[in-house]
């Protein structure tokens, strides 16, 4: 199945795209997910340890979800400024 992962700020920065479109099994969860995709950017593990993670648009911490055909996942990372 094919999902949408959506990076921003210095994750978007660091693979050169905004939305990066990941092929997975059909039993696929969103740790599988992070797998492959640091499979693809590997110098990024550091960074995936610090971002929260959206699921369609609402956050989600239980890493074993499900994924299915055409969810979109987003990897948020900290925000600061002043």
């Amino acid at each position: 199945m094919k999902i949408q992962l959506k990076t921003f700020a210095q994750l978007r920065e660091k693979t050169g795209a905004a939305l990066h479109t990941l092929e997975l099994s059909e039993d696929a969860t969103l740790a599988s997910c992070l797998d492959v995709f640091l499979a693809l950017f590997p110098a990024l593990e550091h960074d995936l340890n610090h971002c929260r993670t959206a699921l369609n648009q609402s956050y989600v911490r239980d890493l074993n979800t499900q994924l299915h055909e055409g969810d979109e996942v987003a990897l948020i990372p900290p925000v600061s400024g002043g």
